[in-house]
């Protein structure tokens, strides 16, 4: 996935600090060293023509089309009737309705060994000649497959047997979702070529691929049509939902504990795909008895407009499970009401204890390669809690035997910068914690999170050196941008991540309960450090202690024997020397090992 490098600003509005981040460099990763796996599907809903059909192809007939290539890899367009050729598995078999009988493909994933090394895929696929003389408006629909590495995707029509071309790009080499990103299976795509088709008879069509000299993916394209669209027709996209605090950003919380109840927004992202503009489209929004409207809102032909509910809906705090449902009408009538509701769109739980922002389908999964990193979410705090630990869902690819925690920050009001709060003691995966859900105590106990501020839950490991995948934390889908946060101990960078993590809070008083009973309760202060940090523990029976400071390569950097110690014990540990970066603390006593994480910022 695309690594975005960012920093982090205060601004002052409405009299409250905001944390807010930015972008400013890309860092792209190679396709295969990503730290993505497993699918992360972008379903869209199906959009239906019931207009009338100018010209339509289905590849079944493969003389109708010119296949070409211009590209150093003189790899291009094929026309093939195995829908399973496709090289992703969640997104095969292609599920076009008539892919048996042949469909438009080209596989970069199989002719390209590298990225930049000098053979783009540059191909073509175009038409014959179709005659759109006799009307005043005309669009195109086709149902694709693809999944996004860089790669560029669109579609050229003529309206002068192929002189000139007006591109309609789909992908480009930057922009798109994020890397390694999946289309939906089929993804229905309908563009308005009337600017270029309508009233020529001229027309061509053109399917246009540039892998732009990267290891790309592939794309898989069937069942085109040029038609007349009904008149009247608008479709609902998608639903947007969630509450908004101090992130100053919309976030949709699947799981919801009764403390944390507030008021949730509802809108809905409509499309006009009909003829004719629409003055008066309205959003509901259903929520159990809830019901919540937009006010009546134009929505122009070929325009996709947000329209937001002018109610919210506070949930009760009994433990319930809300069905989230949405449609969009107008004063005509719809000439295709098929798409105009999505049903059971999404569902909110709410019960005592657990926060989550993932809809609780692991698609994908973040690590990276076995090196150390963290990854997590933002949460808003809405009312005063405590918590005392969180849990982590456990990608099937993640290994056994791998070393993970919990970590939590708070969010400078001034600058912006995550601070170290606490941690969970390490814990070393079992066979039964993959692909599930591990729940893991803060050594410190119950931590006080305030009303009006925002904090970050990550999982982290700090990883084997390379040698397996090591934990490989569940991802659910897309998150708002700069919302999910990914920290690369390689180098010591914050990023931020447009997959939702599956990282959870849990405000459960017996996880606190259970933290306070650990032998030592060590903390360490101040952390950050830069020349000296201090260390606190409880040593309950008399011991020899043995503390550690170990880089992220696993050598031991600082280390102090103790005689005979009991009772609680503070000892200053000396980090003049070492080097900015992240560290861990181990403890020895009695037999027992604890440790925690150690910033040093010079």
């Amino acid at each position: 996935m695309k690594k975005l490098y960012v920093s982090f600003l205060a601004i002052m509005a409405a009299g409250t600090f905001h944390a807010q981040v930015k972008s400013t460099n890309v860092t792209r990763l190679d396709k295969k060293a990503s730290f993505e796996v497993g699918s992360n599907v972008a379903h869209k809903p199906l959009a239906v023509s019931k207009a009338t059909t100018i010209w339509s192809d289905d590849f079944s007939t493969p003389a109708n089309w010119t296949l070409a290539s211009t590209g150093a890899n003189t790899e291009q367009w094929h026309i093939i009737n195995t829908p399973n050729s496709i090289p992703v598995s969640a997104l095969s078999p292609f599920a076009s309705p008539t892919a048996s009988n042949g469909f438009l493909f080209v596989n970069s994933d199989a002719n390209n060994t590298m990225d930049m090394d000098g053979t783009p895929i540059i191909t073509t696929a175009t038409s014959g000649t179709i005659d759109c003389s006799s009307h005043s408006v005309v669009k195109l629909k086709y149902n694709h497959n693809f999944r996004w590495w860089h790669d560029t995707r669109g579609v050229r029509v003529s309206g002068d047997n192929g002189a000139t071309w007006t591109e309609f790009l789909i992908s480009d080499e930057v922009d798109y979702f994020t890397p390694n990103q999946n289309s939906g299976n089929p993804e229905v795509t309908i563009l308005d070529v009337s600017s270029v088709a309508a009233g020529s008879s001229q027309v061509q069509i053109q399917f246009y691929y540039n892998d732009n000299d990267y290891w790309g993916w592939y794309w898989a394209v069937d069942d085109v049509e040029l038609y007349v669209p009904e008149a009247n027709d608008l479709k609902l996209n998608s639903i947007y939902w969630g509450s908004t605090g101090f992130w100053a950003e919309r976030l949709a919380y699947y799981q919801v504990p009764a403390s944390q109840v507030t008021e949730i927004e509802f809108s809905g992202l409509v499309e006009n795909i009909g003829s004719q503009d629409q003055q008066d489209a309205v959003f509901t929004a259903t929520v159990g008895t809830f019901t919540g409207t937009s006010a009546a809102t134009p929505v122009l032909v070929g325009n996709v407009d947000t329209l937001a509910c002018t109610t919210t809906l506070t949930p009760g705090t009994a433990t319930a499970t809300l069905s989230l449902n949405g449609s969009v009408a107008m004063g005509n009538v719809d000439g295709d009401a098929t798409n105009n509701t999505l049903a059971n769109y999404a569902a909110i739980e709410i019960n005592p204890y657990v926060y989550a922002r993932d809809n609780g389908t692991a698609t994908n999964g973040s690590f990276n390669g076995g090196m150390g990193f963290e990854v997590g979410n933002i949460f808003d705090i809405f009312a005063n809690t405590s918590i005392g630990g969180g849990s982590v869902y456990v990608h099937s690819a993640a290994e056994a035997g791998a070393e993970i925690y919990l970590k939590l920050y708070s969010i400078d009001p001034t600058s912006g910068d995550f601070l170290y709060v606490d941690e969970t003691g390490p814990y070393v995966l079992q066979a039964s914690d993959i692909d599930a859900e591990v729940t893991l105590s803060f050594l410190g106990g119950s931590y006080p999170l305030n009303a009006g501020e925002a904090y970050l839950l990550v999982a982290g490991s700090n990883g084997d050196g390379g040698a397996t995948n090591d934990l490989v934390v569940g991802t659910a889908g897309p998150s708002p941008a700069q919302t999910c946060y990914y920290y690369d101990m390689t180098d010591l960078t914050w990023y931020y991540t447009t997959s939702q993590p599956m990282v959870r809070m849990n405000f459960d008083p017996a996880l606190g309960l259970a933290a306070a009973n650990n032998s030592f309760g060590l903390e360490v202060a101040p952390n950050p450090a830069a020349d000296a940090t201090s260390l606190t523990f409880t040593v309950k029976n008399t011991s020899d202690a043995l503390i550690n400071v170990i880089d992220m390569a696993g050598k031991v950097v600082a280390t102090q024997s103790l005689t005979g110690v009991n009772g609680t014990q503070t000892v200053e540990i000396n980090t003049s020397a070492l080097n900015s970066g992240m560290y861990t603390v181990n403890v020895t006593a009695n037999g027992t090992s604890v440790s925690k994480k150690l910033a040093i910022r010079k």
